[in-house]
């Protein structure tokens, strides 16, 4: 069983987790704002009271938040997914985040050994929940090999671009 971390449970963290939920992954949450994770703890996620935490219960994390700003908060911030690290452990941010920002997160995650993705999908909450998200990956080759079994769970399609920056320009 694949053990699945998100970070931000908004709308789009939301189903994306509820669909790992209904596909009977195991599923750890963090949001800032408690009462956004209420329908995935309900339906058997593990709340948890920092990133740190997800992380280290994790072995794909998906980030989604709303701003670079906030992926740099919860990856590098006190008690932050990198202080959680361990080896295997994936990041994954879908984010919506420009190109140079997405290159700054990525190098400090690479530059403290943790394998790092950059995710934009195509498709909403109502298809996300469905497992059909259209899924533009970028990153390492090695980093994909890693977490593709993972990531298959979340969608329909999924495109890599090889590339030494996340995110293409």
């Amino acid at each position: 069983m694949t053990k699945v971390g998100i970070i931000g449970t908004g709308m789009l963290g939301e189903a994306v987790g509820l669909h790992l939920l209904n596909s009977n992954h195991t599923v750890t949450v963090f949001n800032r704002t408690k009462d956004k994770t209420e329908k995935l703890v309900d339906a058997g996620a593990t709340l948890t009271e920092s990133p740190k935490e997800v992380a280290e219960n994790s072995d794909l994390v998906i980030t989604v938040v709303r701003d670079a700003d906030a992926v740099s908060e919860v990856a590098f911030g006190e008690d932050g997914i990198i202080s959680g690290k361990h080896d295997g452990m994936v990041v994954a941010d879908m984010s919506t985040i420009n190109p140079n920002s997405a290159k700054e997160i990525s190098q400090k995650f690479e530059s403290s050994g943790v394998e790092f993705l950059e995710i934009p999908v195509m498709g909403g909450p109502n298809v996300a929940i469905d497992g059909k998200l259209v899924m533009m990956v970028s990153g390492k080759k090695k980093s994909l090999k890693n977490a593709r079994k993972r990531l298959i769970l979340l969608h329909i399609k999924l495109t890599f671009w090889e590339m030494q920056e996340p995110h293409i320009q």
